[in-house]
């Protein structure tokens, strides 16, 4: 149960740190914000990171290991890590409004750092056992 809630904050004290890193941008306007920009780096770390990790787990599971999944710490990490790297530039701010906290979420610094997370989330999420 504790290290549920320790992943579950640890969830919570990401979106934070990626409001923080992105505070000093947000009177950057929606059309100045190099959105393809963020793409190409949002991509570039989840791509090498899944191509490395798929490789080592398919050599794992040749050699007989067991590989398990924390599906907790996916689902908790994994999915708003997904949303804020995947979402469309000016989405939170539209469900949100401009000058909320949430907006900042908005920024490609936010975007780049969301797509780290995620592929530091999946490649800590998987447990290879000895049979």
């Amino acid at each position: 149960m504790v290290r549920r809630l320790v992943v579950l904050g640890s969830s919570i004290l990401m979106i934070m740190g990626l409001i923080t890193l992105t505070w000093s941008f947000r009177d950057l306007p929606l059309d100045e914000r190099p959105e393809w920009m963020a793409w190409q780096m949002v991509l570039w770390p989840i791509v090498a990171f899944g191509v490395m990790e798929v490789w080592k787990l398919y050599r794992y599971r040749k050699n007989g290991f067991i590989i398990r999944v924390d599906r907790f710490r996916l689902l908790v990490h994994g999915i708003p890590s997904l949303l804020v790297a995947t979402m469309p530039a000016g989405a939170m701010t539209i469900w949100w409004g401009s000058q909320t906290v949430l907006a900042l979420l908005d920024f490609p610094t936010a975007k780049v750092m969301a797509a780290l997370w995620l592929a530091y989330t999946v490649w800590s999420s998987w447990d290879v056992v000895l049979p």
